[in-house]
């Protein structure tokens, strides 16, 4: 069964015979994508994140032969401060990291928020996490405030919440 595209440009790595293509998620790949997500996030995702995941044109996974190396999910929702675009997961296998598959991931996010008028994206991001957090300032972000004892299971439990405007 061919998965319907939801975003494709050319690869920016150096084989350019590869091309990007971010899939849905289906119940043929949930679980490479379920294997994906739980060896590159420090927390749990819920049965129903993943029942979300699937066939849900704001979730999209990248496949290279037959396992999930990257993943977006990102869904419109209210916070205090508003309507925004929020990044409910958003990750690429460390095997497949520095091959430009993060700002492949972005341009869906930008896409999506534009089309869907949202003035911001935000995400929240634990504060150890270095690398993402500089990942997401070079690309528009920036740290809103702290959240104290946001993750359950992990240390440190705090996170940054950021934020990027759409223009």
């Amino acid at each position: 069964m061919e998965e319907e595209e939801c975003l494709s440009h050319s690869s920016p790595s150096t084989d350019n015979s590869l091309e990007l293509r971010l899939q849905r998620v289906t119940a043929e790949n949930i679980k490479t994508v379920r294997i994906l997500v739980s060896s590159i996030f420090p927390v749990s995702y819920s049965d129903k994140f993943y029942q979300e995941c699937m066939n849900n044109e704001l979730t999209g996974v990248v496949i290279r032969n037959g396992e999930a190396i990257a993943i977006v999910a990102v869904k419109p929702e209210n916070f205090e401060t508003g309507r925004v675009l929020y990044i409910r997961s958003f990750g690429v296998h460390p095997r497949h990291r520095e091959a430009g598959l993060g700002s492949f991931l972005m341009d869906f996010v930008d896409e999506k928020g534009k089309l869907l008028k949202l003035p911001h994206a935000m995400l929240h991001v634990q504060t150890s996490n270095k690398t993402a957090i500089e990942f997401y300032k070079n690309r528009g972000f920036n740290v809103d405030c702290l959240v104290p004892q946001y993750y359950q299971r992990c240390s440190p439990p705090d996170a940054f919440i950021m934020r990027k405007p759409f223009h």
